[in-house]
């Protein structure tokens, strides 16, 4: 890892929050939320489980359907313990902090799916490094909670993905 990505890193997330918050002052719907799911691509090689937390803060309708903002969250990517001839082989949890900026949408007769796409950057922490977020999600909402199934991914050079559920509640 370079002596200079830490820095950057650290400036890049205060920033960011601070422009988040600023954002805050404006909401108009923010949402907070856990989810679980299994790695894919070159993440399944060595962990075999994703979980973590999320928090979206929606400030600028497009329309009656569609917002715009921008979200952040903590994701853990679980280690997977191998035996591979004989000798067993730990690897180590690795985690982002992904920061995007969030588009969701709302379609059916009852405008009760939902669907959210998430471009950004994640910051990678415990010895990963970061580079390109993605996330969609698509689920189903009422006025307090959205139940959904996802699939993200990082990617460098390597692309760290995996697919699930979660659940996130409205909080404002």
């Amino acid at each position: 890892m370079k002596a200079n990505k830490p820095n950057f890193k650290k400036q890049l997330l205060l920033l960011l929050t601070f422009l988040g918050l600023t954002f805050t002052v404006n909401a108009q719907e923010i949402r907070v939320g856990a989810h679980g799911g299994f790695p894919t691509g070159d993440a399944s090689d060595v962990s075999s489980f994703n979980a973590g937390v999320d928090a979206s803060v929606y400030f600028f309708d497009i329309n009656e359907k569609v917002s715009l903002g921008v979200s952040t969250g903590y994701t853990r990517f679980f280690g997977k313990d191998e035996t591979i001839g004989g000798i067993n082989v730990e690897y180590d949890d690795f985690a982002y902090i992904p920061i995007t900026a969030s588009a969701r949408g709302l379609f059916g007769a009852k405008q009760n799916i939902f669907y959210t796409a998430k471009i950004g950057y994640a910051v990678g922490l415990d010895d990963a490094d970061g580079g390109f977020h993605y996330q969609a999600n698509i689920g189903w909402t009422n006025s307090t909670i959205d139940a959904f199934i996802f699939y993200g991914g990082i990617s460098d050079e390597i692309t760290v993905s995996s697919f699930g559920a979660g659940i996130a509640f409205k909080v404002l």
